[in-house]
């Protein structure tokens, strides 16, 4: 497991450390988070395996303290924690030692915590005790949202039809004190002090009856527009700047929700005509280069399957030379059953990626990078990933080749939408850091990420 905020930890202020902080302001969340409960024994794809969990120095006390009490908590804790060098691992002063099998050696056969079984959940690490919930302090409140690497996050969040608001949670949402990441705007800086107009705007984005690539291109236009001012670090609000560029700030956010304004994106990006190769390509190589890491069975069949799914005409051929199929190929493939489940699902194609896009911009604060371009680019990525790993799943391949059944149809299609997205999150979060170097990469040999890519991934969805 990793730290229950950690799909990209950075933000303008951040934690100095994994530990617990207190939290005394109002809790805000969702739906979804107020209807979960875990699995525990139930669960298909149990947080206890395939993720490791570092420690803090405050949790490996709390364990010290309360597993050697007893000879076999003694032995227990010989097995469960391993010691860094120099007393510190990668990411903390100590990480849960995962068996052969990739599991916790506290799982037990009925894939249940022993730890907790017996020592109660103050046995537990702030991960393990918290996760899949994470906490996002404002100046005014705590957000409580949740990673969509838990199977059951993923479903409550991703198939209803409304999409995720944040609201006062009627309950207490976390376990234990603790805050993943703090934005704070006591600094005054603007890029945090308009962090809720501006997050707020962006959601509106993926609000409107428009289809997911216009929502997105729209969101990216906003992001376009504002780049010569709004930005980490600008001085453009500063002495008498700064009444102008507020009203600047509120007249872009109008714009944004001009009619008007959709409908030419709309039109505009329904009448271009580009490949979608170059981004298949991309988003391919992001799946496929992420099994050069440690990664699950689970997550190394997905890509296989998908992969060769969507081989195009050609792809036995190639398979048999032990060679992958051509980017063209697979766009074709992709682009061909993409329409088809469009024609055979209606608004329901894009409703959980809608609702994937919500989740995404309310658990990662767009202060995570330097300007809203850098961050819905990351939003980009992930979203052509896994909205190319769901329509070349397998499981609706086989559906579409057989007669039109909308019960059916719905009921296949949201499985296989909350296993990839499961199943993806759960492989990007292991290793936050493959996302942010493919960002990096990416950047770099394209001399920064410009609006045009951003319409090509909207060409793409």
């Amino acid at each position: 497991m990793v730290p229950p905020m950690s799909d990209s930890d950075t933000s303008a202020v951040r934690t100095s450390s994994p530990a617990p902080l207190p939290v005394i302001l109002p809790q805000y969340t969702t739906a979804a988070m107020e209807q979960f409960e875990c699995l525990a024994e139930r669960c298909d794809d149990t947080c206890c395996r395939d993720w490791a969990v570092p420690i803090s120095r405050d949790d490996l006390s709390a364990i010290k303290a309360t597993m050697s009490s007893t000879e076999e908590g003694r032995q227990r804790l010989t097995r469960l924690v391993v010691i860094g060098n120099h007393g510190r691992t990668q990411n903390g002063p100590a990480q849960l030692r995962m068996n052969d099998a990739g599991a916790c050696p506290m799982l037990e056969n009925d894939n249940r915590c022993g730890l907790h079984s017996e020592f109660g959940e103050q046995a537990l690490t702030t991960p393990c005790s918290v996760f899949p919930r994470t906490a996002l302090a404002l100046s005014d409140r705590v957000e409580v949202g949740g990673s969509l690497g838990c199977p059951e996050v993923a479903r409550l969040t991703l198939l209803p039809d409304a999409t995720p608001s944040v609201r006062p949670a009627t309950k207490p949402m976390l376990p234990r004190a603790y805050v993943g990441k703090t934005i704070s705007d006591v600094s005054g800086a603007p890029y945090t002090s308009h962090f809720l107009t501006v997050r707020g705007a962006l959601l509106r984005c993926f609000q409107h009856d428009l289809a997911l690539g216009t929502q997105f291109v729209l969101a990216a236009d906003f992001a376009e527009r504002l780049q010569p001012f709004f930005h980490a670090g600008t001085s453009e609000f500063q002495g008498a700047r700064r009444s102008f560029s507020e009203q600047r700030l509120q007249a872009e956010i109008g714009h944004t929700e001009s009619a008007q304004l959709h409908l030419a994106l709309d039109r505009d990006l329904a009448g271009l005509k580009v490949s979608g190769a170059p981004v298949t390509a991309f988003v391919r190589s992001l799946l496929v280069d992420r099994k050069r890491l440690p990664h699950s069975a689970k997550y190394a069949t997905l890509v296989d399957q998908v992969v060769a799914s969507l081989g195009g005409a050609s792809s036995g051929l190639r398979a048999a030379a032990a060679e992958p199929p051509s980017a063209e190929d697979s766009w074709e493939s992709y682009a061909q059953r993409r329409e088809a489940l469009r024609e055979r699902m209606g608004i329901r194609f894009d409703a959980p990626f809608r609702n994937y896009c919500h989740h995404f911009l309310m658990r990662n604060p767009y202060t995570d990078a330097g300007t809203l371009s850098d961050y819905l680019y990351k939003l980009g990525m992930q979203l052509g990933a896994v909205r190319l790993l769901t329509v070349g799943h397998p499981d609706l391949a086989a559906r579409l080749a057989a007669a039109p059944n909308p019960t059916l149809d719905r009921a296949v299609f949201d499985a296989v939408v909350v296993h990839v997205v499961q199943t993806f999150t759960k492989a990007i979060s292991h290793h936050p850091e493959y996302l942010e170097a493919a960002v990096v990469r990416s950047a770099t040999s394209s001399g920064g990420i410009s609006f045009g890519q951003h319409v090509l991934i909207a060409k793409f969805l």
